[in-house]
């Protein structure tokens, strides 16, 4: 019980990070910052907060919070293949640069577990955020692929997610569903 709490936490911790560092990427945090003091607050010290809930999930849950952040990172750097990154790489570079130090690194199914998530977890975002990702031009799969595509790939990504790992699916789908939650009502 204790290894299922500790591997929560450490997961819960990783996904506000991710949640965080998304709105950068996206821009979403001029919008947030307008109407809430707390996320205003709380972004003018993000890249500390970031380091530190990093630094405690990855403590808490090494491999798996590691798999799921550089998966994050890959499958956020999909839509943009060619652009050149800060690293004087293509983002398709530094994908395959990740899933190579995964693939040695970490154990293959927690990699591919941890594939599968991120990639269920952004097929479920994209599908809660397809009108507005239409209206303002954000990327989204739902708008790309159609919406019974989607669900179609992510209920098959669902019964993977549940062969790989039930645990960890109920777990990394919970504190997921959770942070946006809790995001929307900052």
């Amino acid at each position: 019980m204790l290894e299922i709490f500790k591997r929560y936490i450490g997961i819960l911790l990783l996904g506000v990070v991710i949640k965080l560092l998304d709105d950068d990427v996206d821009g979403d945090k001029n919008q947030k910052t307008l109407y809430s003091k707390i996320y205003s607050d709380l972004a003018e010290y993000k890249l500390p907060y970031c380091l530190l809930f990093l630094s405690l999930s990855m403590l808490l849950e090494t491999y798996l919070v590691f798999s799921l952040f550089t998966c994050a990172y890959i499958i956020g750097m999909f839509h943009f293949p060619s652009q050149k990154l800060p690293l004087h790489l293509k983002a398709y570079q530094e994908m395959a640069l990740l899933i190579i130090v995964n693939l040695l690194l970490v154990p293959l199914e927690i990699f591919s577990f941890a594939f599968i998530a991120i990639l269920l977890i952004q097929l479920i975002d994209d599908l809660m955020d397809e009108a507005y990702d239409f209206k303002y031009g954000y990327k989204n799969l739902v708008n790309s692929f159609g919406r019974g595509e989607v669900i179609l790939t992510s209920s098959i990504l669902l019964i993977l997610c549940l062969m790989l790992s039930w645990t960890n699916t109920v777990i990394v789908l919970s504190c997921s569903f959770l942070i946006n939650y809790l995001y929307s009502k900052l």
